[in-house]
């Protein structure tokens, strides 16, 4: 999961700036300010971002960092990576197809088998 850190809250105490100094500078409440740096922020518009940048004169990479949590990455990649149908793991397939929703797996031999069934159904007609 990637999640979007605001350093808005360092970046200003690092100008020696309080909220209401700030809230004056860009035209934008403090109420907002204060939202965006305790996280309670649902999302930021890029002409906020735009004033606050300005303002504090940082780039938008040093307003906000991005952090991947590689850790329940790695985790869920683990637990989701063998066939939903024979229950193979990837590095005893060959080929291994994951769906759009990357909720079900096949592996190339269920795919062969399926093939086959197929072939064996209309053979039989």
């Amino acid at each position: 999961m990637v999640k979007i850190k605001c350093n808005l809250g360092k970046v200003r105490k690092d100008k020696k700036l309080k909220q209401t100094d700030l809230a004056l500078m860009t035209g934008i409440s403090q109420k907002a300010i204060s939202e965006l740096e305790s996280g309670k922020s649902k999302g930021i518009s890029f002409s906020t971002a735009s004033k606050l940048c300005e303002a504090l004169n940082v780039t938008l990479d040093e307003l906000f960092e991005i952090e991947k949590d590689i850790e329940n990455l790695e985790i869920e990649v683990l637990e989701k990576l063998s066939c939903s149908f024979c229950g193979k793991k990837e590095h005893e397939v060959d080929v291994l197809i994951i769906s759009k929703n990357k909720k079900v797996l096949i592996c190339s031999s269920c795919v062969e088998r399926c093939n086959q069934l197929i072939s064996t159904k209309k053979g039989g007609k």
